[in-house]
């Protein structure tokens, strides 16, 4: 049997969402003895590099922003190549790509991975991608987007969507798996029945920090109200910290505290830390952060947006896990709701639950048999 070739292509294998799962489809097909696969990249150096060592990888090394020499590098490797299709992964890629595919003579699947973007406020550069893009869309063979709403969205702009299709993301769920994390909360002075509500979210305006913040305040007030005493619960941010918006934060919090830790490139190891995984996002297409911190026992409460509330709902009906975008009183009643059966066996099985959910439905397999079907059937 002929093996099917496939390119996947990328700008870089830096630290972010897009690239994780740039990295574990890479991973995923490698495996496969019906597929022979080359990745590319435009730079080097990312931080992910590493976990494709013994995949086969050509950098193309573009030197800046105006070379454009790299073009013809990427079209003689991909006709050297002769691959069926090439699939890659966000604006720049997708342009470059469709450029050279159309001379090599190669089927080319654009990925988009984002939606609702503010188009106005990108610089001038993303503008001229956005726009590239989306002249260039009716010739992409297909259009693979991790949401509806980020389908939904690149249609409300102009773009020809009639071939795009969803493929949820994969989560890695050995990666990401609840462990013993006892001796962790020690170090940050957390007792073993502490309450501890997690946000993985860089602090960019769409994650809503500040309402992350109005929600901790209310709840550690109405239960210190309550009760008398301070609360034995805290609050704990994971993701690259703006100044602005975390001095915001703290003025929203006060007389109360946050764990703001910053960016952490083994958040595997902190999500056992949750009990709750908190997601405030004004706009998503799909979070990783939510069905990461579920597949390590977390459980989730997030805000309607994009597929946050499909990642989140296993059919529960113990607690309110969701609420409308914005929604302060109802994002403090979903925790409150969580709160109160938390001393109950049912809150055990409620980690075990949202995890058996990701394990099921969003497993790389998954997200591999889908991919697949979708290149071999261009």
């Amino acid at each position: 049997m002929e093996k099917l070739k496939i390119i996947l292509a990328i700008r870089s294998l830096n630290f972010g969402g897009a690239e994780r799962q740039f990295v574990l489809l890479a991973q995923e097909l490698a495996k496969r003895d019906d597929v022979e696969l080359l990745l590319f990249t435009l730079y080097g150096g990312g931080r992910l590099e590493y976990e494709i060592i013994g995949i086969p990888h050509i950098c193309l090394n573009k030197r800046g922003r105006w070379d454009f020499g790299f073009l013809w590098r990427y079209y003689r490797e991909m006709r050297t190549f002769r691959a069926h299709c090439v699939y890659a992964f966000m604006p720049e890629m997708n342009i470059f790509s469709l450029l050279c595919g159309i001379f090599a003579r190669t089927k080319v699947v654009f990925g988009f991975r984002s939606s609702a973007i503010n188009v106005g406020k990108l610089s001038f550069a993303s503008k001229l991608c956005f726009y590239v893009q989306k002249f260039l869309s009716p010739f992409a063979k297909a259009i693979i987007c991790n949401s509806k709403d980020a389908i939904e969205f690149y249609k409300s702009k102009g773009y020809a969507t009639k071939r795009a299709v969803v493929v949820y993301n994969g989560i890695d769920t050995t990666r990401f798996c609840p462990k013993d994390a006892e001796e962790f909360r020690k170090e940050f002075g957390f007792k073993r029945d502490t309450f501890v509500v997690g946000i993985s979210a860089r602090m960019d305006v769409v994650k809503n920090y500040p309402l992350f913040a109005q929600v901790a305040k209310g709840f550690l007030q109405d239960l210190e109200r309550n009760l008398g005493v301070a609360p034995n619960v805290a609050f704990v941010a994971l993701g690259k910290c703006e100044m602005a918006t975390l001095k915001q934060c703290v003025e929203i919090l006060k007389p109360y505290e946050a764990l703001f830790l910053g960016a952490k490139n083994d958040v595997e190891r902190y999500y056992p830390l949750f009990d709750c995984i908190l997601s405030t996002s004004n706009t998503e297409s799909f979070s990783n952060s939510i069905a990461e911190g579920m597949a390590c026992g977390c459980i989730p409460i997030v805000s309607d947006v994009g597929e946050s509330k499909v990642i989140a709902d296993f059919k529960q009906d113990s607690y309110q896990f969701y609420f409308s975008i914005g929604d302060a009183k109802g994002a403090l009643q979903c925790l409150k709701s969580l709160y109160a059966i938390k001393d109950s066996p049912q809150f055990a099985e409620l980690k075990k639950q949202a995890r058996e959910h990701i394990v099921k439905e969003f497993s790389p397999q998954s997200m591999l048999n889908q991919t697949l079907k979708i290149l071999r059937e261009l």
